[in-house]
């Protein structure tokens, strides 16, 4: 007995694991169609990776993806009366469905979204950049400009989301979020033709006519159908009943102008009617006197999607079907309502159809085809004899198909309208590259709105926004952009220890930010020409060279060695003399100040020493005496010679300018560069101008060399 549950477990389970994966796309059959198609759209198939042509009422499944191209447009609608309008130009990609809980990928391009949905479901359509997600009634568009993700609400509320964080974006508002973080709300801006063509779609099916009264509350959303493409009249038998006023062939016959397509391990029934979703499966169809062909919309509560309520017939190499009537028995793969058998565990050959199939007696009623044509969509002709045999099979219950026809599906089967498609309108490449699947793996849906949607374990943070008063186009805010540093684009979330809206100007890269303090790679420029508040060179640090100064004479008046040294003659009396205590520094660029700088003449008047400072020690004297530049300390008294010489006053040296040759601070003259000093220091034996005298320093070392052989 073990040994048999044993068994009979492991039958069970591998029966189950065989049949679930169709099993469960079928269940997502009717949860999304396309409802509009006007030009070449092009649809990516997830079972065969090809693209065909798009239908109108064509389902969709997940992994399917959208190609609207130049001069086109679509829409799709899903069961719980959401519409997603494409426009041109525009890739979409279905990634999933479920409990009335939709995602899309929006690759380029842009969309209309009518959202209806509950609170408990959710909406989401993710883009490169960001993900939008709307919980209840909304009515918002995503345009993708140039690299950017724009959401602009027109109603309700949606949620964006990108890399940093998370804001709701309100009925009025358009928030535009770039690539690289990027992101600035604004009112909405002006209607456009995309803009003005979905407000009118919207009118019509947000109407309510007298459609609307009549179907079950599960169909309402498809009401704008009815009205458009038809009118109710009250048969007795069944009540108010709708009918087609619009006829598309003369043979026209309910399930006839379309064809059967393979999707979700069944076939399915594709109608070319812009009608054609509802009545073809929901309901069934009936024959009225005086008034054709009606259909009977499903009770209230009992309302199931089918992949289309027919019955078959194989006769050879043909197959028929014809449409059933109401409270007929519908055989298929699943739960398909009251008047429904669910052959998906049955062996379908011991099944015992017992519908007499009231509408074969109806002139024209039913549907031949050559099994070519069955699986290639292509029609051709059949003979009017196969018609009469194909009637009386279905009257004498022979031949009858339980399910679907035994026919394995081909290539074109999965094509849902036979029709070429130009060249220049296919996907282009970067479209095809696209894959669902992957995509599938990197963006999951995400129904909690407190929730991320890029990191679902954790809370989405508050996303900081930039607000200006108007709206901007898409090349304005992309030529700001690009003159802004890509630290200040990511906002204050991405700039690390940077307060929040500061905005650092492109151009200026930081390593040249030190250039305007004071370029160190250029030589300081003499003592003389510094003004009060520069430092000289050793003075103390933070020294500031006065900016009106002219870059081109800072270079001449310090970086020619070769030029000859001014005449000693120049120095102003208020200029310290060399030896003696110095002086502040004059202010740059005063030529005048300049001229009597080196001048000492023994025949000027000294200044009284009185003012002699105490910090400013005299030559000779304290450790800060200042020695002469080119003069080892040995040579010192060599080289004045002359002790009856009166020391140079001290008097006008200032604390913070020392001597040449004592404190750090000392100035050196102008024209020697700052390499000069040791060279002078390597040459004990050349003489040093000294300011004692007019004579000239080399005179001046003969003269003292001649006094002394003459002691």
């Amino acid at each position: 007995m073990k040994t048999f549950v044993k068994v009979f477990g492991w039958i069970f389970i591998t029966g189950a694991l065989l049949l679930f994966p169709p099993y469960a796309e079928a269940d997502s059959l009717g949860e999304m169609r396309v409802n509009l198609v006007h030009g070449d759209v092009q649809v990516k198939i997830a079972d065969t990776g090809e693209w065909v042509p798009a239908s109108v009422n064509m389902p969709l499944v997940e992994g399917d993806e959208l190609w609207v191209p130049e001069g086109s447009r679509a829409a799709l609608q899903t069961t719980r009366g959401d519409f997603v309008r494409v426009d041109e130009g525009t890739a979409l990609q279905v990634l999933r469905m479920d409990v009335n809980s939709y995602q899309f990928f929006l690759a380029e391009g842009r969309v209309y979204v009518l959202n209806r949905a509950p609170r408990r479901s959710v909406l989401q359509i993710d883009t490169p950049d960001a993900s939008i997600r709307a919980f209840g009634n909304a009515r918002f568009r995503i345009d993708i400009p140039g690299g950017e993700t724009d959401v602009s609400v027109f109603r309700g509320s949606v949620q964006v989301e990108n890399g940093d964080g998370t804001t709701t974006v309100r009925a009025g508002d358009m928030l535009a979020v770039g690539a690289d973080g990027y992101v600035e709300l604004s009112p909405v801006p002006p209607p456009d033709d995309w803009q003005r063509w979905n407000a009118q779609r919207d009118r019509i099916v947000l109407a309510r006519g007298k459609s609307y009264g009549y179907l079950p509350d599960e169909l309402r959303m498809y009401s704008s159908d009815f009205e458009e493409n038809g009118r109710w009249v009250n048969v007795p038998e069944y009540g108010y009943v709708w009918t087609p006023t619009v006829v598309v062939i003369g043979d026209w016959a309910p399930y006839r102008h379309g064809r059967w397509v393979w999707r979700g391990g069944n076939y399915v029934w594709i109608g070319y009617e812009p009608w054609g979703w509802t009545p073809y499966h929901y309901g069934r169809w009936t024959f009225a006197a005086r008034i054709g062909w009606c259909w009977v919309p499903p009770a209230r509560g009992d309302v199931y999607w089918s992949p289309g309520y027919v019955g078959w017939v194989r006769s050879g190499d043909h197959v028929a079907w014809v449409p059933l009537a109401p409270r007929e028995t519908y055989y298929g793969y699943g739960n398909y309502g009251r008047y429904s058998t669910n052959i998906t565990n049955v062996n379908i050959n011991q099944v015992q159809v017992t519908n007499i199939y009231r509408n074969v007696n109806v002139t024209n009623s039913i549907t031949v085809v050559n099994q070519s044509t069955f699986l290639s969509g292509r029609p051709s002709s059949v003979d009017r004899s196969v018609v009469g045999n194909v009637r009386e099979d279905f009257a004498k219950r022979r031949n009858i198909v339980v399910g679907r026809p035994q026919i394995k599906p081909v290539e074109a089967s999965y094509i849902p309208v036979v029709r070429s498609i130009p060249e220049a309108k296919r996907p282009p490449p970067a479209v095809q590259k696209i894959d669902a699947k992957e995509l599938r793996q990197s963006r999951p849906l995400v129904k909690e709105p407190d929730r991320s949607a890029f990191r679902p374990q954790g809370k989405p943070a508050p996303l900081e926004v930039r607000k200006v008063e108007k709206p901007r186009p898409a090349s304005e805010r992309a030529r700001e952009r690009q003159q802004v540093l890509p630290k200040e684009r990511r906002g204050p979330a991405a700039s690390q220890g940077s307060p929040p809206g500061a905005v650092e100007p492109r151009g200026t890269p930081k390593k040249e930010e030190p250039k305007a303090t004071g370029r160190p790679e250029r030589p300081q420029p003499p003592p003389e020409k510094v003004s009060p508040e520069q430092p000289q060179r050793g003075g103390p640090p933070g020294a500031v060279e006065p900016r009106g100064t002219p870059k081109k004479e800072e270079p001449k008046a310090t970086g020619r060695p070769e030029r000859p040294q001014p005449p000693p003659e120049q120095v102003k009396p208020e200029s310290p003399q060399r030896g003696g205590p110095s002086r502040a520094v004059e202010p740059r660029g005063k030529p005048k100040d300049a001229e009597p700088r080196a001048t000492g003449r023994p025949e000027r008047p000294r200044p009284p020493p009185e003012k002699v400072s105490p910090e400013s020690p005299q030559r000779g004297g304290s450790p800060g005496a200042v020695e002469p530049r080119g003069k080892p300390k040995d040579a010192e008294p060599k080289a004045t010679g002359r002790p009856e010489r009166p020391r140079p006053p001290p008097e006008q040296v200032k604390p913070e300018s020392p001597q040449r040759g004592g404190s750090p601070g000392a100035v050196e003259p102008r024209g020697k560069p700052k390499e000069a000093p040791p060279k002078a220091k390597a040459k004990p034996e050349r003489p040093q101008r000294t300011p004692v005298d007019n004579v000239p320093a080399k005179d001046r070392g003969r003269e003292e060399g001649d006094r002394g052989n003459r002691r």
